[in-house]
């Protein structure tokens, strides 16, 4: 079932072309199926010459005189320009605002391993977000939160996208990509 909507999902993104019975000019200008031009032919001549060699009649241009036709697999067509698709597919990445929770009292393995976490998150293209709760006293050490998020950002080897945000006793600030880092990759 999925085979199936995914077919219908790629379907929508590929151009597809009228084919054999479907076109409807009746000189056609043909393409063999090597890339050589025949010329102006007659659309019947032009399907038997599709059917003699076991390929489709694909109408690629209606719009010029005569309209432009080609002999392909239109079968070998559609999977190669899926396999295209796919490839484009995985080639993009969609950034993503990633979290990472921190507090003031943290251990400073801890700070560590949350620091390579952030850089693997930038290394991949996404932005890390990252969030500092104060509770209870520690809100008399607002000061230090600055002094923390400087320090993730300096290791991490990212930059500020905005300057740190304070919402009550929740700091907040984004980490993006290094200059140097993008060139690179």
């Amino acid at each position: 079932m999925s085979s199936v909507f995914c077919l219908l999902f790629w379907r929508r993104f590929i151009k597809e072309l009228k084919i054999n019975q479907d076109i409807a000019y009746d000189p056609v200008y043909l393409i063999d199926d090597t890339g050589c031009a025949q010329g102006a032919v007659s659309l019947d001549q032009a399907m038997y010459l599709a059917y003699e060699k076991g390929l489709d009649l694909a109408l690629i241009n209606g719009n010029a005189k005569p309209a432009v036709c080609k002999l392909m697999d239109y079968g070998k067509f559609l999977y190669s320009q899926n396999k295209q698709l796919a490839k484009q597919k995985a080639r993009t990445h969609e950034t993503e605002i990633k979290e990472v929770r921190l507090s003031i009292k943290i251990d400073p393995h801890d700070l560590e391993v949350k620091t390579n976490r952030i850089r693997q998150f930038l290394v991949r293209g996404d932005k890390v977000k990252i969030s500092i709760k104060l509770k209870g006293r520690e809100m008399m050490f607002a000061s230090r939160v600055k002094d923390l998020i400087e320090k993730v950002r300096s290791e991490s080897g990212g930059i500020l996208e905005k300057p740190t945000e304070r919402m009550g006793a929740n700091f907040f600030t984004v980490i993006t990509r290094g200059k140097n880092e993008t060139q690179n990759s």
